[in-house]
């Protein structure tokens, strides 16, 4: 498919796809002057989306995709990979989430303290 039909697919832009290939995370085949888009690309476009969502950059993504090219798509090696970063990222995420917590702590008490004083005049 021409790269018209994969945005729409995709629900993306040509701006995104074009970053994405300037990545190596897109690799339509050349064919004359055109570039064909196979539904490898497609499912490739999704896993790229889910990683991100998932809060991995787009650089961590590009280098799992490289375990992948290298080892192949269900090695260990690739799975051992997206484990360990998909593990850092749940840390990551609980360290965010205790800060958040203890904010609002602090916002609580504060907001408590200021309803008193407001109270008391």
């Amino acid at each position: 498919m021409r790269i018209g039909e994969f945005v729409k697919l995709c629900q993306t832009t040509k701006d995104t796809v074009r970053h994405y290939e300037e990545l190596t995370l897109i690799q339509p085949e050349k064919t004359n002057a055109f570039k064909n888009y196979s539904q490898k690309n497609v499912d490739d476009f999704h896993v790229i989306k889910e990683l991100q969502h998932l809060g991995l950059s787009l650089k961590t993504i590009q280098e799992l995709f490289l375990v992948k090219k290298l080892n192949g798509c269900g090695s260990k090696v690739l799975i051992d990979q997206v484990c360990k970063e998909l593990f850092e990222q749940d840390r990551l995420l609980s360290n965010e989430e205790m800060k958040i917590h203890e904010q609002r702590n602090y916002l609580s008490a504060l907001l408590s303290d200021l309803k008193s004083l407001n109270g008391k005049t």
